[in-house]
């Protein structure tokens, strides 16, 4: 009898032990991901709930928020929800994350056309100027898959406009496979695509056709 108590007592101890150390995991991606992401985008970034499973080796986050950059609306300008994450969670102790897997499906991306400016450019130039080696921790994403994205298109050039087109299907694989990317060179080997190909679909919806030359250059890869 006695014995079982001491096991009971055991059990409850792990227990919260664990539920201790899953959270203080959870707050440490969570603050590193939005370090990270404001860094390199110059911009808030805001990760929306993130819970890191011990035993399942997976990760679920609520939202990952990019809010758009200084002299634009006040809406977001990127939002994945719904993020799948598959990795070795024992690497979040250890200086090289490893991630094997993650997918965003539905993410919502905004495309701002605000006089000669467009907000995805602007985010886009942040990325090429900004630091490298911030984080102290090195991270491999073996795939990243992001589909069935929305862009919303929205042009004040005369008079606004608005339009949608849509972002099918990205998919990236060995991101850090050399084992010296930090956090931030992950963060920007992703969104460059994103970016890009939200670019290229707002182009291609027609609405851009409305737009003058000088405006066009501004949004050329």
């Amino acid at each position: 009898m006695k014995g079982l108590k001491i096991t009971g007592i055991l059990i409850v101890v792990l227990l919260g032990v664990a539920l201790i150390v899953g959270m203080t995991i959870d707050g440490i991606v969570e603050s590193e991901i939005e370090d990270s992401g404001s860094d390199i985008l110059k911009t808030e970034v805001e990760v929306d709930d993130i819970d890191v499973s011990l035993l399942g080796g997976s990760a679920d986050m609520d939202g990952f928020i990019v809010y758009n950059p200084e002299g634009f609306s006040d809406d977001v300008a990127i939002s994945l929800n719904g993020i799948e994450i598959e990795m070795d969670v024992k690497s979040l102790l250890s200086d090289q994350i490893v991630v094997n897997r993650v997918r965003v499906t539905n993410p919502e991306i905004l495309f701002e056309q605000k006089e000669t400016k467009v907000n995805l450019r602007e985010l886009s130039s942040n990325i090429e100027t900004s630091s490298n080696d911030k984080s102290e921790k090195t991270i491999i994403i073996k795939e990243f898959i992001l589909e069935q994205g929305k862009v919303k298109i929205i042009s004040e050039l005369e008079q606004k406009r608005t339009a949608e087109a849509t972002v099918e299907k990205i998919v990236l694989t060995d991101i850090g496979e050399s084992g010296s990317d930090t956090v931030e060179q992950a963060l920007r080997e992703i969104f460059s695509p994103i970016i890009r190909n939200a670019i290229s679909e707002a182009v291609k919806s027609g609405l851009m056709d409305q737009l003058e030359e000088g405006v066009k250059d501004l949004i050329d890869f």
